[in-house]
């Protein structure tokens, strides 16, 4: 975990700061005292020190890269255009897992606002836990659902929480299910993503619930991002479309993973 009582050194802190210029092009101050549990004068002299390697620049409020980003991710409104019939079809089979009375936790993503979208409209209760802005949005249109969202720093590309206010949030809760998203996923890596201020998040949302559920489509399958989240074997069930070869899908069954196609 990034965030800790033992600071990470300036070697460390260097490192971490130059993945995430990498992957987001932009860094801000704030965010890396409260990630990195230092003070407003030592990130700043750690940015000072990789902008004289070339690495970046110094801004008001933190320090840009100058290479693009390496491992860009598309923005939330962008990746909601991809696959979007798929999507609703895996959101609609994972909504009809959710029973009244339940706590779900939701994950960032495009895919995880559709089971919301596809709720029954006739339960008398839910608790939906989620740090992504367009998933709380959404359950607004059921007044039986109690949203809660965790504390931390936002996040544009994704529109959701991270930090460790976030995680000490979600560490109070006991969860039925955990919905989860993923850039990719394959047998040897499990569920990866491309971003150092999410993972952890995500691991946090998976050891907080008694079932996960990797929602994907299939173009997801063997694609590998830099960071992991978890094994494929923790996995409960993944929701795919018909775009993963029946192949694929007798692989991942093979390491204890229900497969559920979605119609």
């Amino acid at each position: 975990m990034i965030a800790n009582t033992n600071p990470p050194i300036a070697a460390e802190r260097q490192k971490i700061i130059l993945n995430i210029l990498k992957q987001e092009g932009v860094v801000r101050t704030a965010e890396l005292c409260d990630m990195l549990n230092v003070s407003v004068v030592t990130i700043r002299s750690d940015l000072r020190d990789l902008a004289k390697t070339g690495a970046c620049e110094v801004v008001w409020g933190g320090a840009v890269s100058k290479t693009p980003p390496t491992e860009a991710e598309a923005k939330l409104d962008q990746r909601s255009k991809i696959n979007p019939e798929s999507k609703r079809r895996i959101g609609a089979k994972a909504a009809e897992l959710i029973e009244v009375g339940q706590t779900i936790i939701l994950d960032a993503g495009s895919t995880t606002v559709e089971i919301v979208n596809h709720l029954p409209r006739d339960l008398d209760y839910l608790r939906v836990v989620t740090p992504a802005l367009n998933v709380a949005v959404a359950t607004t249109h059921y007044p039986y659902i109690e949203l809660v969202m965790p504390g931390g720093v936002l996040r544009n590309l994704t529109r959701s929480l991270v930090g460790p206010q976030t995680l000490r949030s979600l560490e109070m809760f006991n969860a039925d299910w955990f919905f989860l998203a993923s850039g990719g996923f394959d047998i040897e890596h499990g569920v990866t993503t491309g971003n150092i201020m999410e993972v952890e998040v995500k691991r946090t949302m998976v050891q907080q619930a008694a079932r996960v559920v990797l929602v994907a489509d299939g173009t997801k399958f063997g694609r590998v991002l830099s960071l992991s989240v978890t094994p494929l074997a923790a996995i409960d069930i993944l929701i795919t479309d018909d775009q993963m070869s029946d192949e694929d899908v007798q692989a991942v069954k093979a390491v204890g993973v229900t497969v559920i196609r979605a119609d």
